[in-house]
């Protein structure tokens, strides 16, 4: 393993830039993203966008599951029992696990779609197995708090997968290609970038350490950590729930249309990721420690400043959503009342965000089950009653019961995590 300042000697970045710095990476990552929907629109077909939205439908819950939610656990772990290589380690079997998975699914269940389905699957699995890997780099720079770092490699991975896809669609119309030459591009960044940023931190995990792992330690921590695995699972099939019905009872174009204007709730995760990302390992040092007033000062501030942010996205998609709509899609995707509907859905995951990092750094993980699993419920229940007779607009409500539910349940919750251990004595 390749060393340099040992980690407890690397000076941290204060709470407020690590934000600033989370928050303009993952910005600038979710524009990369939404500028990728916007090119398939724009060159491509409703039904491109289709099969975009269906494969990451596919991929996406299947990577939650397998990946068990190890970067977020490593953030928060105090690493008495498991080391960094114990969590590299497992995230990579699961990644290799989940990649096999979404294409023996897609040939079970999509097998008669032809090889656009099939391929345009396979090239998403692949970059979502880079993205994971990459995501337990950005884990070891939110320990170290330094977000700064974590915002350089995805404003490389972002601005060279970008461009990848945008050529090669651009020069061939081949999504399946396209989405394959962007992870080929984002593992170019992931070791000419990310590997240089945790030598300087002495935080690199070598091949020779995951060589040495001790299985029986990797079952160990894979079963403790397995109920976040199941949570984003379900939180992430909840929202899978509308693409499947909707292809299954109105076809791809709604799929696409649902599809490109739902990029919004990924851009607003991608900026809730961005808080928990930064906050996360100061939330836990706050329960460690026991400072309780301080645990609750940090959650009041992000969950207000959430709420705020989702209040006034949610304002601007009412007011500007048709124009907006048009000028980044078509005239095709124009349609600002469903937009308005899926980004006040997003917003509430937005507003939940801050408290469900507030769990996760507790460590009581059976929570996010609970709280995933309702969510699930309710996308189910919802999407079946909904989608088979209203279409798209179906698949937005659909949405927003989910995300209801999933904030209520959350504050439900921290209720009974947090309720009685509101005092206490501030140490800063």
């Amino acid at each position: 393993m390749t060393r340099a300042a040992p980690i407890d000697l690397v000076q941290r970045l204060s709470l407020k830039r690590n934000i600033a710095f989370s928050i303009v990476g993952r910005g600038y990552y979710a524009v990369t993203q939404f500028l990728i929907i916007m090119i398939a629109a724009q060159l491509g077909t409703l039904e491109d966008v289709g099969v975009l939205t269906l494969a990451a439908a596919i991929v996406t819950p299947l990577f939650f599951l397998a990946t068990m939610g190890t970067r977020d656990v490593l953030t928060v772990d105090d690493l008495d029992r498991f080391s960094r290589a114990d969590f590299v380690f497992l995230r990579l079997i699961g990644s290799i696990a989940a990649l096999v998975m979404s294409v023996i699914l897609t040939i079970a269940f999509y097998g008669d779609g032809g090889l656009l389905i099939l391929g345009s699957v396979v090239g998403f699995s692949l970059v979502k197995f880079v993205g994971a890997q990459a995501a337990m780099n950005h884990a070891m720079f939110q320990r170290a708090e330094r977000l700064d770092f974590m915002a350089a490699s995805i404003f490389v991975r972002g601005t060279a997968g970008l461009i990848a896809f945008g050529v090669v669609f651009w020069q061939t119309r081949n999504l399946p290609l396209a989405l394959i030459c962007e992870a080929g591009a984002w593992i170019l960044t992931y070791w000419f970038i990310d590997k240089q940023l945790l030598v300087r931190l002495g935080l690199n995990t070598s091949f020779a350490s995951l060589a040495d792992s001790n299985l029986r330690k990797i079952g160990v921590l894979a079963l403790w950590v397995l109920p976040i695995g199941l949570a984003l699972w379900m939180m992430r099939t909840a929202f899978s729930v509308p693409p499947f019905l909707l292809e299954h009872f109105h076809g791809l174009e709604a799929v696409g249309l649902f599809g490109a204007l739902a990029y919004v709730h990924t851009a607003l995760s991608m900026l809730a990721n961005a808080m928990g990302n930064a906050s996360a390992a100061r939330l836990r040092r706050c329960i460690r420690e026991q400072r309780t007033s301080d645990f609750w000062r940090i959650a009041r501030k992000l969950t207000a400043t959430s709420f705020a942010l989702g209040l006034t996205v949610t304002v601007g998609a009412w007011l500007f959503g048709g124009p907006l709509l048009t000028w980044a899609f078509g005239e095709d995707y124009a349609q600002p009342a469903l937009f308005t509907i899926i980004v006040a859905a997003s917003s509430l995951m937005l507003i939940a965000s801050p408290l469900t990092t507030g769990i996760i750094a507790s460590q009581v993980f059976i929570w996010r089950v609970v709280i995933s699993g309702s969510s699930l419920i309710a996308a189910v229940f919802a999407a079946l009653v909904l989608i088979p007779a209203h279409g798209v607009f179906g698949a937005a409500w659909t949405f927003m019961a989910a995300s209801a539910t999933y904030l209520i349940v959350t504050f439900i919750a921290c209720g009974f995590l947090f309720g009685g251990r509101s005092k206490g004595v501030s140490h800063e």
